[in-house]
């Protein structure tokens, strides 16, 4: 009862702006997109695999001056089918949003939970790297999106929030690999039974510099006694500063999940009670010191990336596979602004005695809206 009259009280809230909102005259469809295409040789093996991973389409329709809709269809590795190797077609946004004034808006959905940066911009040309950080597959996952409702808005000058009611994960799909990844519900007849809340702050204090926290708390047991409490609490911060030529950016993350070892007793699935992961990175445009005037960009950059998705765990050892370091290190060349040419070097190591494995990849990606 307690859920459905919080829910109730969101769309109730929206009806409230609505009155004496004028009836404006902008409208309109707008169809965008993204997509990358991957070459990916793991070093040692003289040959690597060529992937078109993702082809996304945006439809936004504009049906007045503050009412919109927003969508976003992907079609990952360009074929959907029986076959096991096959692709995966997904909806990953759908919404309705009102936006009566830049203070406040509502959005109803299936929205992108707004934590971590590359969950919300991970359009191609938005960051370094022919592949996403793995610090955003292992421990916060991309793209992670689910049912749900809430506000956002812009209150004063520099200073954005959005917070969502959203279906929560679920405890069978949680692991010591991956962490939350498989317990995403996705929008797909999601239970109600766990209630998520979530939400991000981001402020904009000088040019150049974006510092944001966000945060994520649910259940994931479904009422079930025998699975504990089972809740999953997520708290992150990121940084932004561009200065001149130069970019930097910076993410930390700590993962709580409570009754870890009840999860474990009911799934085996290795559950941590603690998972946490931090990277950092810099990135140099050298193109004005080789051609002048050219509003063409060609960055050199490189990413340090920590994390342990068994940082903490009750009732058995730790993996040592799951204590991972990474460093990445490329170019990003791009014509034009959303068009990025990647090439880099990987190299990937955890906690185990054994070697460091490297991977060359090099891809293009594109965005257009």
């Amino acid at each position: 009862m307690t859920r459905s009259i919080l829910i109730f009280s969101v769309f109730l809230f929206a009806a409230v702006f609505a009155v004496g909102t004028a009836y404006g005259q902008d409208s309109g469809t707008n169809i965008g997109g993204y997509g990358e295409i991957h070459y990916n040789e793991p070093e040692g093996s003289g040959k690597g695999v060529l992937d078109f991973h993702r082809f996304v389409l945006y439809v936004n329709h504009q049906f007045d001056d503050w009412v919109s809709f927003t969508s976003e269809l992907e079609v990952e590795h360009t074929f959907v089918g029986p076959e096991e190797n096959s692709g995966e077609l997904s909806l990953e946004q759908a919404f309705i949003e009102l936006r009566p004034s830049d203070a406040i808006g509502v959005r109803a959905g299936i929205l992108l939970v707004p934590v971590s940066l590359i969950n919300a911009y991970h359009e191609p040309p938005t960051f370094h790297g022919v592949e996403r950080p793995n610090y955003h597959r292992n421990l916060i996952p991309t793209t992670w999106r689910e049912a749900g409702v809430g506000i956002f808005g812009s209150p004063v000058h520099d200073l954005n929030y959005q917070v969502y009611v959203m279906s929560s994960l679920t405890a069978e799909g949680l692991s010591g690999s991956s962490g939350l990844r498989g317990a995403r519900q996705k929008g797909i007849l999601s239970s109600t039974a766990d209630i998520a809340v979530t939400g991000r702050i981001e402020y904009l204090p000088l040019l150049g510099l974006s510092v944001g926290g966000s945060f994520f708390t649910g259940a994931t047991t479904g009422g079930n006694a025998s699975l504990g409490d089972g809740t999953v609490t997520l708290l992150s911060g990121d940084v932004r500063y561009g200065i001149g030529n130069l970019a930097l950016r910076g993410e930390a993350a700590m993962i709580s999940i409570a009754d870890a070892d009840k999860l474990n007793a009911a799934f085996d699935k290795g559950v941590a009670d603690n998972l946490n992961g931090w990277y950092i990175e810099a990135a140099y445009n050298i193109l004005p010191h080789l051609t002048a005037e050219t509003e063409q960009q060609m960055y050199l950059f490189g990413r340090y990336e920590r994390y342990n998705t068994q940082a903490k765990v009750t009732g058995f050892t730790a993996n040592d596979a799951y204590d991972r370091t990474e460093i990445t290190a490329g170019i990003t060349y791009k014509p034009v602004p959303d068009v990025a040419f990647k090439i880099d070097y990987q190299l990937f190591d955890d906690a185990r005695d054994a070697d460091a494995k490297g991977q060359f990849n090099a891809g293009v990606g594109y965005a257009f809206f």
